[in-house]
């Protein structure tokens, strides 16, 4: 049912940005990601079969013949991630090469998509939507995006409907301001139950708040801002729970996750936490 839930969660939230292109629209949407990842799962494969939207699948990424697939079927909407975005950034004049005005939208998630690229992106080509997503494997997946009429480059956009969110402090407070961080957590029918047979990495990671709700804590760091347009944007800004040991140096997964966005041509990143105290999930 929680697959069921954010399905429905985000054709609701997409719905206004599609009847103002024209009543009834059908997408042809990028098929690239992996279906096995959450990502790719919900997004592409369950929402585009929900509304009916053609998906042209590709079986892995290689720039020539990504570009030749949008080209060729005139792909509408690019579900793909940052390091794609920034082969894309580094590779105009093969770029120019391709028509490419049959894309709409960019979507972009499973990993931090930096404020700087995205304003490249948007420098080459001003037609395009750039959006971003945020979301976990636990929530199933997308928690908040960008909105097609909302657009603002570093936030990971507005919370969906249907979607609850609060912010706690380290030191267990309720961050009710906005600029002031906090660990997010997230109360919605698309999170799931819990962990197969690990209790007690359920327990951790599921909390009640003596009222009959039950919160998920994501372990990001976020702050609540309010846009340009007056509308209340979710920024991720730190991960509180996972930190990668190398050597005798401690690293912020989230802060190796935007120098790996840097490295052009990187074709995937595999990251999985290996603690009860953390949450389980892989991107690529």
């Amino acid at each position: 049912m929680n697959v069921i839930a954010n399905t429905l969660q985000v054709c609701t939230y997409e719905q206004p940005a599609r009847d103002s292109i024209s009543k009834d629209y059908k997408d042809v949407a990028l098929g690239l990601l992996p279906q096995s990842h959450i990502y790719a799962l919900i997004v592409v494969c369950l929402c585009s079969t929900y509304r009916g939207d053609q998906v042209v699948v590709l079986p892995k990424f290689d720039i020539k013949d990504y570009l030749t697939s949008v080209a060729s079927y005139r792909i509408n909407s690019l579900y793909i991630v940052p390091p794609i975005i920034i082969a894309m950034t580094k590779n105009k004049a093969l770029l120019d090469k391709f028509d490419l005005r049959s894309v709409r939208t960019i979507f972009t998630g499973a990993a931090p998509l930096g404020k700087e690229v995205a304003e490249l992106l948007q420098d080459q080509y001003p037609k395009w939507l750039i959006r971003q997503g945020y979301g976990l494997t636990e929530t199933c997946t997308v928690v908040c995006s960008t909105s097609a009429h909302d657009v603002w480059f570093g936030s990971s956009g507005s919370i969906l409907c249907g979607i609850e969110c609060r912010l706690v402090t380290l030191e267990g407070n309720e961050v009710t301001g906005y600029d002031q961080p906090g660990e997010l957590l997230v109360k919605s029918p698309s999170v799931v139950l819990g962990y197969l047979q690990n209790e007690q990495a359920t327990k951790e990671t599921f909390v009640e708040d003596g009222k009959g709700g039950r919160w998920m804590r994501t372990g990001d760091e976020a702050v609540i801002k309010k846009g340009p347009s007056g509308y209340e944007h979710v920024w991720i800004v730190d991960r509180i729970k996972e930190l990668i040991k190398v050597k005798v140096c401690l690293l912020d997964l989230i802060h190796m996750m935007k120098l790996t966005a840097m490295i052009a041509g990187l074709a995937s990143c595999t990251s999985r936490t290996g603690s009860s105290s953390s949450y389980a999930s892989r991107c690529r």
